[in-house]
């Protein structure tokens, strides 16, 4: 009776270690000194980024390496790739380069107020790809510890440029608290998807470009709070939940129009 107790409880327990393990999903809420507030949920490798008050969201599929602009309203989603977000980055900026003299001397023939109104709403598009972020020699990173923030441990450092404080940033380099192992690496690859876009385009960006500079700096992991010291701005996770979320969230998209992303590389 005892050796067939034994071998009951054998049996029943590797039923149990055949059974996958469940990863739980993951919901950071993130508040702005603007009074913006985010959220991005993950689950199964792909991540949800949505705006309180705003209907568009954006879908990324580490697996495939692609990310969807979602339209919920009309109904209809855009899917790239990151190689054509960075063709299409390059392309531009080719293009740019291109009409720069051109655009410098028609904006001269115009009075002060025509060019005013098309520098405004042209932007940096009227003149050559800016230097970009400054030089990663006039940027470095001080170490302040870890803290922890809403339940996550995170490596808090200053970033200092051209010798003067300019930001304090504290970013998460493993998983903690409510935020698995599986879902922090679907977080680290977004971030560094981001990185690469936000890296290559930031010339483009204008006086954007200098919020983008910390990039510069030898920083890894994903952002848990930012503080603009420069530009008076911050954002930073405020809850975290790992409860269940539905695969609707992340895949219901597909039952709308697929529009496709002009390819600039091809034209």
């Amino acid at each position: 009776m005892a050796s067939s107790c034994i071998i009951g409880r054998v049996a029943m327990a590797a039923m149990l270690l055949a059974i996958p393990p469940v990863h739980a999903d993951t919901t950071l809420v993130v508040q702005g000194s603007d009074g913006l507030k985010s959220m991005i949920q993950v689950k199964n490798g792909k991540g949800k980024m949505s705006a309180a008050g705003v209907d568009e969201y954006i879908i990324f599929d580490a697996g495939a390496g692609t990310i969807a602009y979602v339209e919920p309203r009309q109904r209809r989603y855009m899917l790239a790739s990151e190689a054509m977000l960075a063709a299409n980055v390059q392309t531009a900026r080719d293009i740019q380069n291109t009409i720069a003299p051109y655009m410098t001397d028609m904006l001269a023939s115009l009075s002060p107020e025509q060019r005013r109104l098309i520098r405004e709403r042209m932007g940096s598009v009227l003149g050559p790809p800016a230097a970009g972020r400054a030089a990663a020699d006039d940027l470095r990173a001080v170490a302040r510890g870890t803290h922890t923030v809403a339940g996550l441990r995170c490596e808090a450092s200053g970033i200092v440029k051209h010798g003067r404080p300019a930001a304090e940033v504290c970013m998460a380099t493993a998983a903690s608290g409510r935020l698995s192992k599986r879902d922090f690496a679907t977080l680290e690859t977004m971030v560094t998807f981001s990185r690469g876009i936000a890296s290559s385009a930031s010339g483009m960006l204008g006086d954007l470009a200098e919020q983008f500079e910390f990039l510069a700096t030898d920083i890894d992991g994903v952002p848990i709070a930012v503080h603009d010291l420069e530009h008076g701005k911050s954002y930073q996770v405020t809850t975290v939940s790992d409860s269940a979320l539905p695969d609707a969230l992340f895949n219901g998209y597909a039952q709308f129009e697929r529009r496709e992303m002009p390819d600039l590389s091809y034209q």
